[in-house]
C-alpha cells in the first residue's frame, strides 16, 4: 500500500479512501478545494497500484496499513475521513476501531451489504469478466463498467488491466460480506452516509437504519459517487461544513 499526501502540512489531516478499481487519482479534482485548509492522506489500496504488484487480502488487511501509517507518522487525529465505495467499508473501519480520533465520518455510496458465498462468487465472475474483457478491448470493457457504475469506466480501466484475479475475489468477498458494527450514540452521530437516488447501494439504506443518531445524505438524481464525480467544489464545501 502507497500513500499520497497533499496540502497545508499545518492545516487539520483528513484520510480519503477511494473505491475499487481507482486509486487515489480519484480524488484529485476534489482536492483542489480541500489542499488549502487540510493536509491530505491518501492511499492506494493493495491490489489497485499499476505501477507494483500487490493483492488485495481482506478489509481488516487494509485497515491495519492505514492504521500502522498514521501511528508511525504520529498521526492520532483526523479532522474527518471520507470513503467511498468500497474505500467506504474501509473507512467505517478505521473508524470503529477507535484507535485516532475521528471528529466526522463519511461514508458515500458504501457497499454495506451482507450476501451469501453464492452472490459473493456471482459477482467476482461478473467483476473478473469485466477485467478480462478489458484486457482485450479497453473500449468494450469501459462501456461494461459505465452499466455497472455510471460515470466512473474510465476511472476504473487502467486499475482493471492490471490487478489480478486473487484481488478481484478478494474484493468480491469483502464488499458483500460486511457486518455492520456496534455504535454508541456518540460515535453514531459523528458518522454521515451518502447516496444517490440511482445507485443500487442505496438498497443498503434500510439497514443503515438501526443507526439512528446518523446522518443519512440522499442526492436525488445521482449514481454511484455521482455527486463527488461530478460536483467536487460543492462536495469539498459540505466536508468543510
Amino acid at each position: 500500500m502507497k500513500f499520497q499526501t497533499i496540502g497545508n502540512p499545518n492545516g487539520p489531516k483528513v484520510l480519503l479512501i477511494h473505491a475499487m478499481f481507482m486509486t487515489y487519482k480519484s480524488f484529485l479534482n476534489l482536492v483542489e478545494y480541500l489542499k488549502e485548509d487540510y493536509f491530505i492522506i491518501m492511499p492506494t489500496l493493495d491490489g489497485h497500484d499499476v505501477e507494483e504488484s500487490s493483492t488485495f487480502f481482506s478489509i481488516d488487511d487494509e485497515v491495519d496499513k492505514i492504521l500502522t501509517y498514521l501511528k508511525g507518522n504520529n498521526i492520532d487525529e483526523l479532522d474527518f475521513i471520507l470513503g467511498t465505495s468500497l474505500g467506504a467499508i474501509i473507512a467505517f473501519e478505521v473508524y470503529h476501531r477507535n484507535i485516532v480520533h475521528i471528529k466526522k465520518v463519511f461514508l458515500d455510496g458504501g457497499p454495506f451489504l451482507k450476501f451469501g458465498s453464492l452472490f459473493q462468487r456471482i459477482a467476482m465472475k461478473k467483476f473478473w469478466r469485466i477485467c478480462y474483457l478489458m484486457r482485450q478491448n479497453a473500449q468494450n470493457g469501459t462501456e461494461r463498467l459505465d452499466k455497472l457504475f455510471a460515470g466512473l469506466g474510465k476511472l476504473m480501466s487502467n486499475v482493471c488491466c492490471y490487478i489480478s484475479k486473487e484481488s478481484v475475489e478478494n474484493l468480491s468477498r469483502a464488499c458483500y460480506s460486511f457486518p455492520l458494527p456496534k455504535l454508541d450514540e456518540t460515535a453514531q452521530k459523528s458518522v454521515t452516509f451518502i447516496y444517490g437516488t440511482k445507485e443500487p447501494a442505496r438498497i443498503c439504506i434500510f439497514r443503515l437504519k438501526k443507526y439512528k443518531y446518523s446522518n443519512i445524505l440522499k442526492k436525488a438524481g445521482y449514481g454511484h459517487c455521482g455527486y463527488l464525480l461530478n460536483h467536487p467544489k460543492e462536495y469539498a464545501e459540505m466536508l468543510k461544513k
